[in-house]
């Protein structure tokens, strides 16, 4: 099953997903203690075709467990796509390979997944959990129940939960990285350095680094410069800084820092899209990092569905999404000028697009309730 991916072959479809990554979670371990190049290239052909070509815009993947031919993923929108545990491994394949040359594009997946599907996973209002985040129009999110709805994606997607802390920052001899823009303290103890964040993102652009340290420290921090944004603004002690990296890099300041130096950054967030790769009709619709699901309702809901009786047992293969035949899937936007036709409300995060008066929120907000993430296009100019 590995073997084709030291020969740069994308041989997934129809490769039981979660059975797949951790091996490679092995492979990776396997580079790591033995400096396997085999093993290292096996990895990156398979982190590079699985987040390139088999993902969803949430950076979740398979339909009913599988990986597909990545040709057609448009055809693979279904209501049992996104298995949670796929996700939560390759979150994990993904850390090991940022220890390995600190690409900052595997800290742009990370955050991807991270706020579109860990994030969105989990009900408010029991803490039961979802096993897929399906991608089918007019479907809802069918969580667990505590006794009789029990997957493997339970487990996974509670342990997610406790996890968020883990990759945040990240540290070599020369300094600190911060990947995650996520309320925080961390303490170096070898360096005699404590940094807090404070942040109210992804609600708001900026967020607030200080430093703490007994004695003056001479180090880098890396601060991830998102390749969702551009024309990113640094101050240090509120002094504007000159940024000359580009969006997908890294802003590296390198100084003498002393107790209570405070560093700002603000990552402006706009409006964007992203088409499904075989079908550029299919687009979704994103905000900075965050995927917009449009709110449809709770139209045809089953009585008998879980979040009614929680005793009920739910087989996800056979669930019945009842998706009314009045359900609105198009979208008219100019894709070249997305906030002509969507705007932002009252300075939250929830958006409107006026033309269809359809309310868009962050997919992780949107519960016990049916949603569109990708919409059949149409050319707001035509």
């Amino acid at each position: 099953m590995i073997e084709p991916l030291a020969d740069d072959k994308d041989e997934l479809a129809g490769k039981h997903a979660n059975t797949f990554i951790p091996k490679l979670i092995a492979e990776a371990r396997n580079y790591e203690l033995n400096n396997d190049g085999k093993s290292k290239k096996e990895v990156l052909n398979f982190w590079n075709n699985v987040v390139n070509s088999h993902s969803f815009v949430t950076g979740s993947n398979s339909d009913k467990e599988k990986f597909f031919d990545h040709n057609h993923l448009s055809e693979h929108l279904t209501g049992y796509t996104g298995e949670t545990c796929n996700t939560y491994n390759l979150l994990k394949l993904t850390r090991h390979m940022f220890c390995w040359d600190a690409n900052p594009r595997y800290a742009d997946y990370y955050e991807r997944a991270l706020y579109n599907h860990i994030l969105g996973q989990q009900d408010p209002e029991t803490g039961m959990v979802a096993y897929f985040l399906p991608m089918l129009s007019g479907a809802h999110k069918v969580y667990s129940t505590k006794e009789n709805s029990f997957w493997c994606c339970v487990g996974s997607g509670f342990e997610s939960h406790a996890k968020y802390g883990e990759a945040i920052y990240y540290h070599h001899d020369n300094g600190i990285y911060v990947n995650l823009f996520i309320p925080s303290e961390l303490t170096w103890k070898e360096k005699g350095v404590k940094l807090t964040q404070e942040t109210l993102f992804p609600e708001k652009e900026s967020t607030m680094l200080t430093l703490h340290t007994q004695n003056k420290v001479k180090m880098n921090l890396y601060l991830r410069y998102p390749s969702w944004t551009k024309n990113v603004v640094v101050k240090v002690n509120e002094k504007k800084l000159k940024v000359k990296q580009v969006p997908g890099s890294y802003i590296i300041l390198n100084r003498e820092w002393k107790d209570g130096d405070r560093i700002e950054i603000t990552y402006p967030m706009k409006l964007r899209t992203e088409t499904t790769p075989d079908n550029d009709k299919k687009v979704a619709i994103l905000y900075g990092p965050l995927v917009l699901a449009g709110e449809m309702g709770t139209e045809n809901f089953i009585k008998s569905a879980p979040y009614s009786n929680p005793n009920l047992y739910n087989d996800y293969y056979t669930y019945n999404y009842n998706i009314p035949s009045s359900l609105k899937t198009t979208l008219s936007i100019d894709k070249n000028n997305i906030e002509k036709d969507i705007k932002r409300i009252d300075g939250r995060l929830i958006f409107k697009a006026a033309k269809e008066n359809i309310i868009l929120e962050p997919l992780y907000n949107v519960h016990r309730q049916r949603y569109v993430v990708y919409w059949d296009w149409m050319n707001s100019n035509q």
